[in-house]
């Protein structure tokens, strides 16, 4: 059954057809007044072809209005009476006017179109049926009072095979526009579903994703792509643009490939650019990916090399200093030492102690234990993690907590984090005693609001590190301390590299001295190759 079920094409159908039928009417009723004395509109009844050309022309105002200001939906006997009606009072006009020259029958056509394309198959039928039968029933009457040619007959029943064609040829096309639409309506969702699955994939996908045009304006990008190019968001306008860098890049007419230092965390980002089409004012589609997945991997491979390496050396090295060690500390109880060789015999001690330390650092790193990444509240367990941790300086410390986040959720291993926040915490006490009576050590929690990536902040009173060394802290055996080995913050930027943190130093607002522990986003996960 073929028709126009949809309310609002039958409603939007109606609307037409009321119009056309108030037109109709009054263009009758105006002929009727305003028309020749010899017209043949109304000639055999005018009393009734006034009557019924009034009454049709409020009845066509009053539907128009039904159509236009009410929205409940047609019930099919509803639409049934009005076609009905107009078939009866068309009718009854052809009758008062008394010649087969009124050509009024004919205006049934279109009547009979309109309930071809509204109602089912049967009800538009049986209006073209309905309008046959008034045809010949109006021939037929007129043989009553007056002498009819033969001819009439035929012409009402050749009208009334051109309503049952006109039916048939409304509803055929009607149904063939309403298999099309619903195709199309078919076709329009499975297109609207694969879209909304392909910006999913887009968006949850860990390799950053920009369209843009050469000027760099924005036209879709991911959350990956947003979180490192620190863009705001929801980027549905078209006021949102990249980066300079980015686009420089879209102005060479070529694919290229680059690996670029972005955002506000300085992230290392590789950049691959194409272009869309051949001419060069297409958009231009970039892949962002953090380098820091690729040196997890990398270092992941280079802690399997040093791990089989270290775990052949340690045994060789450990019992050695262990002996040198013990023979320091067992010549310092001598009692017949003098206290030069008391000092050398401390030196030997602690030398022998540091060693230990970087033997212990390296081993550590060798182990290359993949991480075990478990999602959790980070403020919650940084309050945790506080009560329990203690420097090993013993010195006077205040340690203050700032997180008013309720959703920080972070996507790393435990354990790991711990060693990367207690290494980091124990340099901040060190350096802090060092400058005032007490370490103030500050752990702030912040919120991404573009990307939704959590931040952590440790702040100290230490006077912090040279410009010049910034680049170098994170180098093995750098320190700037006499008895430092220099291996603590190598080993926390590898944890971190190992758990996607991005780990770097900066100075806050007033100048304080600041390690930032960047966190991917919860959902991406971390990848532990």
């Amino acid at each position: 059954m073929f028709f126009a079920q949809d309310f609002f094409q039958q409603r939007a159908i109606m609307r037409v057809y009321s119009a056309y039928r108030l037109v109709l009417a009054s263009m009758i009723l105006i002929a009727l007044l305003f028309g020749p004395a010899n017209s043949t509109l109304g000639i055999l009844a005018p009393k009734w072809f006034a009557v019924a050309v009034i009454g049709y022309t409020i009845f066509a105002f009053v539907a128009l209005l039904i159509h236009t200001l009410f929205s409940a939906k047609y019930s099919q006997t509803q639409l049934f009476f009005e076609f009905f009606v107009d078939v009866g009072v068309i009718m009854l006009m052809s009758y008062c006017s008394g010649s087969a020259d009124s050509g009024l029958p004919l205006l049934l056509i279109v009547t009979i179109s309109a309930a071809s394309i509204t109602m089912p198959g049967q009800l538009s039928l049986a209006i073209a049926a309905l309008a046959t039968i008034s045809v010949i029933s109006e021939v037929a009457a007129h043989t009553l009072s007056e002498r009819v040619s033969s001819q009439r007959f035929i012409v009402a029943g050749m009208t009334g095979t051109t309503y049952f064609a006109a039916a048939i040829a409304i509803r055929y096309l009607s149904a063939r526009i309403v298999k099309a639409q619903q195709l199309a309506e078919h076709r329009r969702t499975d297109i609207e579903q694969l879209s909304r699955i392909n910006q999913r994939i887009v968006q949850r996908i860990q390799t950053g994703i920009v369209v843009m045009t050469q000027t760099g304006q924005i036209k879709l990008i991911n959350a990956a792509a947003t979180e490192l190019l620190d863009i705001p968001t929801p980027v549905k306008d078209n006021n949102h643009y990249v980066p300079h860098v980015l686009i420089d890049m879209a102005r060479h007419h070529k694919n290229t490939t680059k690996v670029i230092n972005i955002g506000a965390g300085h992230l290392d980002v590789h950049v691959n650019m194409s272009i869309l089409e051949e001419n060069s004012d297409s958009h231009r589609l970039l892949y962002l990916e953090d380098i820091s997945k690729i040196n997890q991997r990398a270092q992941n491979l280079k802690l399997a090399s040093l791990g089989r390496f270290t775990a052949s050396i340690a045994h060789e090295i450990r019992n050695p200093l262990s002996a040198i060690s013990h023979a320091a500390q067992l010549l310092a109880e001598s009692p017949d030492l003098k206290d030069a060789d008391q000092r050398f015999a401390a030196i030997i001690h602690n030398h022998a102690l540091r060693m230990n330390d970087i033997i212990k650092n390296i081993l550590e790193l060798s182990r290359g234990r993949s991480p075990e990444p478990l999602r959790f509240a980070l403020s919650s367990w940084l309050k945790q993690f506080l009560d329990d941790w203690q420097p090993s300086n013993r010195k006077p410390l205040d340690i203050n907590v700032d997180s008013a986040l309720k959703d920080d959720d972070v996507n790393v291993d435990r354990s790991q984090l711990v060693q990367i926040i207690s290494n980091i915490a124990e340099n901040g006490a060190r350096h802090g005693a060092e400058n005032s009576d007490k370490a103030i050590l500050t752990f702030r929690c912040i919120k991404n609001a573009s990307s939704g990536a959590v931040s952590l902040d440790i702040i100290d009173n230490g006077s912090g590190i040279k410009p010049e060394d910034e680049d170098k802290i994170f180098e093995p055996f750098f320190t700037t301390q006499k008895q430092g080995n220099g291996l603590g913050l190598y080993l926390c930027r590898e944890l971190c590299l190992a758990n996607q943190i991005h780990i770097y130093y900066r100075r806050t607002e007033r100048g304080e001295s600041c390690f930032r522990l960047q966190f991917s986003h919860p959902d991406r996960g971390t990848i532990a190759d």
